[in-house]
């Protein structure tokens, strides 16, 4: 008996030998294609969110930078009225300043004045001491010379009551802050420089200098 060859006597074997046709139960369809109302309907609600979403981020972000817009404005505006007050106060500060420091000359001009209208009054009494001693000087000549000492300690007095001491000069050691050596002379006998004369008194006011005395100084003499 022959073998009967491999595949002969099958169903549906093609006795012409061609390619054997496609069977009638098999789906051919791509699964997932464009059409597929199953893929398609998955990606629709993802698009349809982001298309909605952005336009909110959109008005969100506009709301926030609105805010720091508002919240800025305030504070510039803010700033300005500190920045005004502080100038105003200014102005009131350099006003007063400026009254303060007239009233300061006014009355520092009216003590001056006070001043200069007491010391010409003393002066005027010392002028008329003079005329007195010189009205009697020729009917007796004595009388002007106690009248000239008198006016001379009048006017020292009243240099006093105005806190003017004479230096006293006579005989003191030399001191160059307050005298003034007009002239030098060999003394013997002396150890140390000191004033043997005064030209012209020297003066202090309230202590401090108010004009040094010109002096003669003796000094030792050499050999």
């Amino acid at each position: 008996m022959r073998p009967e060859p491999a595949g002969e006597g099958a169903a549906g074997a093609d006795p012409t030998g061609s390619a054997p046709a496609p069977r009638a139960d098999v789906d051919l369809t791509v699964e997932g294609g464009a059409d597929d109302p199953a893929t398609s309907g998955a990606v629709a609600p993802d698009g349809e969110a982001t298309r909605t979403a952005a336009p909110a981020a959109d008005a969100a972000r506009a709301g926030v930078d609105q805010a720091i817009v508002a919240a800025f404005e305030a504070e510039l505006a803010e700033a300005h009225r500190k920045a005004d007050e502080s100038w105003d106060r200014y102005l009131r500060a350099e006003a007063e300043l400026d009254n303060l420091r007239k009233a300061a000359e006014r009355q520092r001009a009216d003590a001056t004045a006070r001043v200069r209208r007491d010391l010409l009054g003393r002066v005027l009494e010392v002028a008329d001491n003079l005329e007195r001693a010189l009205a009697h000087a020729t009917a007796d000549p004595q009388s002007l010379v106690a009248g000239i000492q008198a006016t001379a300690r009048e006017v020292e007095r009243l240099l006093e009551r105005e806190g003017v001491q004479r230096i006293a000069a006579q005989d003191a050691a030399f001191d160059p802050n307050l005298h003034d050596a007009v002239g030098l002379v060999n003394v013997p006998g002396l150890d140390d420089e000191k004033v043997i004369s005064v030209e012209q008194a020297g003066y202090t006011l309230n202590g401090d200098l108010l004009r040094p005395a010109r002096v003669i100084v003796g000094r030792p003499a050499e050999g």
